[in-house]
Order: C-alpha cells, then sequence, then structure tokens
C-alpha cells in the first residue's frame, strides 16, 4: 500500500504544470489560429489580384485561302489589353492598402478575443481547483471535529438531534466536494478545447490576473473595432475616388495580318460608354454612400462600447469591495472566531458545538470568497473583450 501510495506521489510531481504563457504560446501556433491566418491571407491575395491590372491577351490566327486566282495561307496575330483604371495607381494602391489593413485588424482581433477567452477559462478553471482544495481540506478539519461531537453525544452532553444535524452538515459538504470536482472538470475540459497542440494535466495558477478596483479604459479610437471601420471607410473614399476619375478604364490592341499577298498592320484604343455614362456615377454614390454609413456605424460603435464599458466598471468595483470586505475583515473575524472557540474546547470551556458552528461559518466565508472572486474574473475578462484591452492592462 505504501509503495502504490509513493508511485502515485511520484506521477503527480512528475506532471508539469502548465502556466498561462505556456498555453498562450500554444495557442498561437494552434489549428485554430493557423485557419484564420490562412483565410485572412487568402483574402488579401484575392483583394491584391481583384485590383490589379488585366493582364496582356496574345491571340494567332492561321487560315488556307483558295480561289479561281490566288491560292495561299492567311493569318493574323494580335496583341491586347485592357486596363481597369489606367491613371489612378495610387488611388489604386490606397484601396489596395485600406482592404488589406482591414483585413489585417479583424484577423488581430480575432485571435486577441481568442486569447482573452481562453485566459478567462484559465482563470475559470483555477478558480474552481482552488474551491475543490478549499473545500476538501475544510472537509477534513470538520470531519475530526465531528468524531469529538461524537464523543460529546456518547456522554449525553448534545442531543441526537443536534448530532444528525451536524452529521448531515457534513455530507453536504462531502457531495459539495463531488460537485466542485466535477465543476474543475468542466472547467479544464472547456480550456483544453480551446487548445488544439497542447495536452493539459495540470495548471500553475501562480499567474493570476492581480484582483484591483480601478481598470482604465484606451482610447476609444484604438479600439480594434474603432480602426477596422476606418481602413474600410479609407477603402470606400478610395474607390469613390476611382469611379471619379475621367476614365474608368481603357483598352489597347495591336494587330498584324497577312492576307495573301496583303500585309494590315493595325492599332485601336477603346474606351467603354460606361465610363461616361450612369453606371460610373452609380458606383460612385455606392461608395460615398457606403462611407457616410460608416461614420455613422462608427459613433454608434463607440456610444456602446463606451455604455457597457462603464456599466462593466462598477460591476468590477463593486465585486472588488466585496471581496476586500471579505478578505480583510469579515474572513479574519471568523476565523478568529474559529480559533477562540478551538481553544475554549481545548480548555473545557466551550463546547464542540460551538467550535462546529464556527467552523461551518469560516467555511462558508472562505467558499464565498472564492465564488466572488471567481465573479471578479469573469466581468474583467468581459471588460477586456469588449474594451479591446490587453491581459492584465
Amino acid at each position: 500500500m505504501r509503495l502504490k501510495l509513493l508511485l502515485i506521489l511520484c506521477i503527480s510531481w512528475g506532471v508539469q504544470a502548465q502556466d498561462l504563457s505556456e498555453i498562450l504560446d500554444s495557442l498561437t501556433q494552434s489549428k485554430k489560429v493557423k485557419a484564420l491566418q490562412s483565410k485572412a491571407f487568402s483574402d488579401i491575395a484575392q483583394n491584391e489580384l481583384e485590383l490589379s491590372y488585366n493582364t496582356p491577351e496574345f491571340s494567332v490566327n492561321i487560315a488556307h485561302a483558295k480561289d479561281s486566282t490566288d491560292d495561299g495561307m492567311e493569318y493574323g496575330i494580335s496583341f491586347s489589353q485592357n486596363i481597369s483604371h489606367p491613371f489612378a495607381d495610387k488611388t489604386k494602391e490606397r484601396a489596395r492598402d485600406s482592404i488589406s489593413a482591414s483585413i489585417k485588424q479583424e484577423l488581430k482581433h480575432e485571435i486577441h478575443l481568442l486569447t482573452l477567452n481562453t485566459s478567462s477559462l484559465y482563470h475559470n478553471a483555477c478558480i474552481s481547483k482552488e474551491v475543490k482544495q478549499k473545500a476538501s481540506e475544510l472537509f477534513i478539519e470538520q470531519s475530526k471535529r465531528f468524531s469529538q461531537l461524537q464523543n460529546a453525544y456518547d456522554l449525553g452532553e448534545i442531543s441526537r438531534n443536534n448530532l444528525l444535524f451536524n452529521k448531515l452538515d457534513l455530507v453536504k459538504l462531502k457531495q459539495n466536494i463531488s460537485a466542485y470536482e466535477r465543476g474543475y472538470l468542466v472547467e479544464l475540459s472547456k480550456l483544453q478545447e480551446s487548445i488544439d497542440n497542447l495536452v493539459i494535466q495540470n495548471l500553475s495558477c501562480s499567474d493570476l490576473v492581480e484582483i484591483k478596483r480601478d481598470i482604465k479604459l484606451s482610447s476609444i479610437e484604438k479600439h480594434n473595432k474603432m480602426k477596422n471601420i476606418t481602413h474600410i471607410k479609407d477603402s470606400s473614399q478610395a474607390f469613390y475616388n476611382l469611379y471619379d476619375s475621367i476614365f474608368q478604364s481603357i483598352g489597347y490592341e495591336l494587330s498584324y495580318d497577312k492576307e495573301l499577298d496583303t500585309d494590315i498592320f493595325s492599332f485601336g484604343v477603346s474606351i467603354p460608354l460606361d465610363s461616361f455614362g450612369s453606371q460610373k456615377e452609380k458606383q460612385k454614390a455606392k461608395y460615398l454612400h457606403k462611407s457616410n454609413f460608416l461614420e455613422s456605424q462608427k459613433e454608434v460603435l463607440k456610444k456602446e462600447i463606451n455604455n457597457k464599458s462603464k456599466s462593466l466598471q462598477l460591476k468590477i468595483e463593486t465585486l472588488y469591495d466585496e471581496y476586500v470586505l471579505l478578505t480583510d475583515e469579515i474572513l479574519p473575524l471568523s476565523k478568529e472566531l474559529l480559533e477562540l472557540s478551538a481553544s475554549a474546547l481545548r480548555e473545557g470551556e466551550g463546547s464542540a458545538m460551538e467550535y462546529l458552528d464556527a467552523s461551518r461559518s469560516y467555511s462558508e466565508k472562505v467558499l464565498e470568497v472564492l465564488e466572488i472572486k471567481k465573479n471578479y474574473y469573469n466581468e474583467l475578462f468581459e471588460l477586456y473583450k469588449v474594451a479591446d484591452l490587453e491581459l492584465g492592462e
């Protein structure tokens, strides 16, 4: 039995505790992130292709002609190209770069949200782990004291009603430990699901974000969503300028034809009529309206982010105040009462019932602190997501 226990302890000690930085490093190399990056790079390549010049076309035709007077070969060679917006290189470059910047900004935001979500899952799992451990410690201590209560009952010092009440309370705590264990495994499973290239077995939990009251917000203009709208608006303005140019597109063709004894050289330039028509004006109006819409959307988004961020800040401040009250005042008083009742019990001046009542009260406060702590982190990471803050900012 001792050998088996020693083996279990050695295996447990051999399992490396994984901290948040290691998990986030794995996230950046995960299949999920690489899939997002591949899609973004594909969209950027497609954007650059669509705004590039049309490639030249080369054609050759050969024919044999024969009639009553002539007999011979006929052939023709032509070279043509249609150029879209030929005199707007800088404008096209601006449109292309703005769209690419928007795609990159969206990618950055998606990876940022994945990072925050994984960090939130890590914190939840760590708090659940701490709850499970604390509850187990409290159960062991309360079990020891219950045996004293059993002795007091055997001596007739307490009633069977009091004995059964405390026994039921102890059994409920044991049941809660099973629930806490299950909750921890659920949280750990969620964390594992967010990382597809790392097997998570044990958590360090020594690197949780510091609990503090004041969480300062960054400038709203630095928000990823705001930057993204700015990039899209810039691209719309660039497209408007493209369609505002004199020539939307122009084409040319060089050709040489050999018709029996005749050489024919030709050169042509084509300008689509829609360059001067209603279609061009419709495109200009489209991008002008889109630009105006994006500006109004930006203002709506700004107000929405500010309002929700302030609401979350208030929740965090309330949870922090409650956490500090519990940890700095209520929990120390509860622990002092527990120590006094234990001392009184040893000296024969107190009863086992009084000690168990104090122990139960202390246990409730310990678990209540951890519950507040978990709620604090949930609201904190929600604020990080809404206000687009960096981890620990």
